[in-house]
């Protein structure tokens, strides 16, 4: 059995919309924000200067808007030694607000209640709650504040860790050769 079907309402709708997908003019109005977009991203890129102090690396980026500033990040990459994945990143910077701080990036499966904790000197550790997850790994954050940072550049050792889902804890030795030249790069 079939049903009578009116089609005449529905493609007077849609054959104006096939009609203007296919013209070239739309094509190009669309490529020109990506290629805006490519040129923007170029400029930026070719305005960040990387410079690496021991184990760090601070990329500083010329900020693009009316402030005219630069936005510095100090990086440390800690990489498992059998498989060179990243066990943790270590980023040092500011805030959207301007404010100084950091970011621990772990590995995806871990306990979120948990947190980070970091210990320098084999002094009692400081934890740092996870904010969010993607999926390069999940994100712990925390305020720099001028103590922290002293402490920071005249520790010899530092240990981070944080527990997997499993029940299993992974303590990360980071090393600090370089933060006390780093920390004053990234003031910018």
């Amino acid at each position: 059995m079939f049903l009578p079907v009116k089609l005449a309402a529905p493609l007077a709708l849609i054959v104006p919309l096939l009609l203007a997908a296919g013209q070239p003019a739309g094509a190009q109005t669309a490529e020109a924000p990506k290629a805006e977009a490519l040129k923007a991203r170029s400029v930026a890129q070719a305005r960040a200067k990387t410079t690496t102090f021991d184990r760090w690396s601070v990329t500083c980026r010329e900020r693009l808007d009316v402030t005219d500033r630069k936005s510095c990040t100090a990086t440390l990459k800690v990489r498992q030694a059998n498989s060179k994945k990243v066990a943790l990143l270590w980023q040092i910077g500011r805030n959207p607000a301007g404010e100084p701080s950091f970011l621990f990036r772990t590995p995806l499966g871990v306990r979120l209640k948990d947190g980070v904790e970091i210990s320098l000197d084999g002094a009692a550790p400081r934890r740092f709650g996870f904010a969010s997850c993607s999926p390069n790994g999940c994100h712990a954050v925390g305020a720099l504040d001028d103590a922290f940072a002293k402490e920071l550049a005249g520790a010899k050792e530092a240990v981070a860790s944080f527990t997997f889902v499993d029940g299993k804890a992974l303590k990360v030795a980071l090393p600090l050769d370089g933060i006390d030249k780093a920390l004053p790069a990234i003031k910018g």
